[in-house]
């Protein structure tokens, strides 16, 4: 992947904040459905999906029953599940400790909202080779 950017539009972007702000003081989370290029990855749609971890105040776990169901309506699509989305309550929008140790794929991008309501703000990421690297947000105007 040449080009270290996503490609979302604004009605994504406000649909994460709008996630995390009546998610809080939970984690919410979801799955990023797009396609890569060569000049980045391009976001089709945010899936909002259960949080299902023992804490979701403090950590995100997808269900995975809806993330199959996902899957599978993708099939033969050209779109692929490129990433994930989840928020931070009071914390920052960069991977946490957790998010590194969870991180898996490579080529997976993270989007991740931290703050609180009325002042959230997010990052973009992509995990490779055991590390995140912060991608640039190109929101056309």
């Amino acid at each position: 992947m040449s080009g270290l950017v996503l490609h979302l539009s604004a009605n994504q972007a406000d649909r994460l904040l709008g996630a995390a702000y009546t998610c809080f003081p939970n984690e919410c989370c979801g799955l990023i459905e797009g396609r890569c290029a060569e000049d980045g990855w391009h976001v089709v749609q945010l899936h909002e999906m259960p949080n299902i971890a023992e804490d979701p105040s403090r950590h995100f776990l997808i269900d995975p029953q809806p993330q199959i169901e996902l899957l599978r309506r993708l099939r033969g699509t050209g779109h692929a599940v490129i990433g994930c989305f989840h928020s931070h309550p009071r914390g920052l929008a960069e991977p946490s400790t957790t998010d590194l140790e969870r991180a898996v794929d490579d080529d997976f991008v993270w989007l991740i909202a931290g703050g609180v309501p009325d002042d959230f703000s997010f990052n973009a990421y992509v995990f490779s080779s055991g590390t995140f690297t912060k991608l640039t947000i190109d929101i056309p105007k």
